[in-house]
């Protein structure tokens, strides 16, 4: 009853399907997500990563089954080899190959001990086609600034990707949701500390760039009722796409930045996998990097119980003071190219921002 009340479950965009060491040297790995059955292997002949289609296109079988040779997947049923861009590589028994493009294959990127794909609905997958836009290079990881601090796997939430998106942008949620302070990683509150936010939200000016959006963030702590100047801290956080990617840069006064990869896998409808996985600069302390992502984590999952909850509004009554929810669905609502969010769209448009 409440996936009715969303637009489709899989937007396109960039999304997050493996750790680089899940994907070892001529391995596979199967996967359910995106609406979709894939296979990520690891070429045994120059350790590049692919995607495609998890059934044989011959009979059927589930390649998952099989085995990496010399960079094709082999069928564990007949034999047959599949190329990385699905054409049929080799069949031990036949004389003549299929000469056309027989498997769904998907754009794939390895990038900070991550694997990447590039889900586009209405078509079949062709790695091929180059993706609208690039998964994000990020300078300061790039040159060795930034080096990897940990990762957690934040496990299954039940919920839709756009609500990640939208929750940037509903501004008076933070006083309920986030003003006290919780011990990091737990669900315990510090007593007589509160968070206060001042929070903005914009978009990318450039075109070639309309799929980033950007949520600034400043706090300062409320400690039994004054304000403690020293405890301002701010966060830069970026989607690229949908909210299948998103980086968050926390900066630490004299002490340098730190930036956490947050990714969304819809695994299906209201199905989110949630992982995190962050950089920092090396002379923060280990213990102070924890505590910022801990206590990010513990914030978020303030937002969980709501989320999990609850139903969406197409046309919600709104008042002055809330954010731009409707600007942020119209960016969201890129992400449906092939037309797919068409009636949650015009939904949405009909409202055009009601106030009471």
């Amino acid at each position: 009853m409440r996936e009715r009340t969303y637009p489709p479950p899989f937007p396109d965009g960039w999304y997050r399907v493996a750790l680089s060491t899940e994907v070892g040297r001529g391995k596979l790995r199967y996967l359910e997500c995106l609406g979709q059955q894939m296979v990520v292997y690891r070429s045994d002949v120059d350790d590049r990563v692919h995607a495609m289609g998890a059934f044989c296109p011959h009979l059927g079988a589930n390649l998952a089954g099989g085995c990496v040779k010399q960079g094709h997947v082999e069928c564990p049923f007949h034999g047959w080899q599949m190329a990385c861009d699905g054409k049929v590589a080799h069949i031990p028994y036949a004389k003549r190959l299929p000469t056309r493009s027989l498997q769904a294959t998907w754009p794939i990127r390895e990038q900070y001990g991550q694997i990447f794909i590039y889900h586009r609905g209405g078509c079949t997958p062709d790695a091929g086609v180059a993706p609208p836009y690039e998964m994000p290079a990020i300078a300061d990881i790039d040159d060795g600034r930034l080096v990897f601090r940990g990762r957690h796997d934040a496990g299954v939430v039940h919920m839709h990707l756009l609500e990640f998106a939208e929750n940037s942008v509903d501004f008076q949620h933070f006083g309920p949701l986030h003003g006290r302070m919780f011990v990091p990683w737990t669900r315990m509150q510090v007593p007589g500390i509160a968070i206060h936010h001042e929070a903005a939200w914009e978009l990318d000016i450039d075109p070639e760039r309309k799929h980033l959006a950007y949520f600034k963030n400043h706090a300062i702590l409320k400690v039994f009722g004054r304000f403690v100047q020293r405890t301002r801290a701010s966060a830069l956080i970026t989607f690229y796409g949908p909210a299948g990617v998103v980086t968050f840069r926390f900066t630490i006064p004299d002490l340098g930045e730190i930036v956490m990869f947050q990714t969304h896998l819809p695994l299906g409808p209201l199905e989110q996998k949630v992982d995190f996985h962050w950089f920092a600069a090396a002379k923060i302390p280990r213990m102070l990097v924890s505590y910022v992502i801990g206590n990010w984590v513990s914030q978020w999952q303030n937002d969980v119980a709501i989320w999990e909850n609850k139903i969406h509004r197409p046309r919600p009554v709104l008042v002055q003071e809330d954010g731009p929810i409707h600007r942020l669905r119209r960016w969201f609502s890129q992400f449906y190219p092939d037309g797919g969010g068409a009636k949650w769209t015009a939904q949405g448009e009909a409202a055009a921002e009601p106030v009471l």
